[in-house]
């Protein structure tokens, strides 16, 4: 989630804009780019990095400036004025962006690719969603996550807020699970309405309330999508919840002593071979998924009996992927 302009310390966001624009004059750079800072709980900021690039959150920037900046980067490049100064930017209201990412908040933000069933995007004033999916995409492992950008635009933080909310309730993806529930825990949070969140929130007690089926339940495989010459149709059988199920706990065909991948990904690293003794909890692989290196440990101790996988193989979620006797 991304805001502007800040709910704290808003009165050092113009020493920071002065920082920033030292750094650029002193690397002689041209064009957009990106200032980091990092805001300790007394205001004090510290310079992180700067990038090269507008980055994903740039859409609050735009709403709240009611500037293209992606045409200003262009014109930048192309030699050309940008037909505005310093003195023709006037701020005003609030934004809010919350990224629809292909993962499961519910199991610590597992990527969770696959195809799209119903996507149905929100609509209405203050409300823009950045997005290339439609219904029946699929989205890929060996990518970013993002399905879309949600961005809402209100006068003042609350209304932004409330947009939000709105819209979140109003955004349709079915087929995969997405940080959608996660996004509405925190932007009804106390915390965040009174605006003394902080990094350390979402890995507090805030998602311990998200039930699996929350965010899952459009994967359990009560329901699938049948495309048929550009058509879609919803259809359900109960060998399919069945098998997604089975898949997505792990104990499926490679039984309670083994470890299976969470997700369809590729093996980066096997840390064990056959013959090796494990304990509960240990390394035994590294999956890659979606940009995103994810640890697969043992259920329980022993001695590895078989391990079916290499480096570099592509498996799928619910394949086995190191047995333990």
């Amino acid at each position: 989630v991304e805001e502007t302009p800040p709910p704290r310390f808003a009165e050092r966001v113009p020493e920071m804009g002065d920082a920033a624009v030292a750094v650029a004059n002193a690397c002689g750079y041209v064009n957009a780019g990106t200032v980091e800072f990092l805001v300790d709980e007394d205001g004090g900021f510290y310079f992180l990095e700067i990038n090269a690039r507008l980055q994903v959150e740039h859409t609050i920037t735009e709403e709240v400036l009611g500037i293209d900046l992606v045409a200003a980067q262009l014109r930048i490049s192309a030699g050309e004025d940008l037909g505005f100064g310093q003195r023709d930017i006037h701020p005003r209201g609030h934004a809010i962006e919350c990224r629809i990412n292909a993962e499961d908040p519910a199991r610590g933000f597992l990527p969770a690719p696959g195809r799209l069933g119903r996507y149905s995007e929100p609509g209405g004033p203050g409300i823009r969603v950045d997005s290339g999916f439609g219904e029946g995409d699929e989205v890929p492992p060996a990518f970013d996550s993002l399905i879309a950008k949600l961005v809402t635009w209100g006068n003042d933080r609350e209304e932004a807020r409330r947009r939000m909310l709105r819209a979140l309730d109003e955004f349709e993806i079915e087929g995969i699970p997405t940080t959608i529930p996660a996004h509405r825990l925190l932007l009804r949070d106390l915390r965040f309405v009174d605006g003394t969140y902080s990094t350390a929130t979402v890995t507090s007690e805030l998602l311990e309330s998200l039930e699996p089926s929350d965010s899952s339940e459009d994967a359990s495989g009560d329901r699938a999508v049948l495309l048929v010459n550009g058509t879609s149709a919803r259809l359900w059988h109960p060998s399919i919840a069945s098998s997604v199920s089975a898949a997505t706990r792990g104990d499926g065909a490679g039984g309670l002593g083994s470890v299976v991948a969470p997700m369809h990904g590729t093996i980066l690293k096997v840390l064990v071979s056959k013959g090796s003794t494990v304990r509960a909890g240990e390394p035994v692989a590294v999956l890659e998924a979606m940009k995103m290196e994810t640890s697969l440990t043992s259920p329980a101790g022993g001695i590895v009996e078989e391990v079916p996988v290499e480096t570099g193989s592509v498996v799928e979620a619910g394949e086995v992927v190191v047995r333990i006797a």
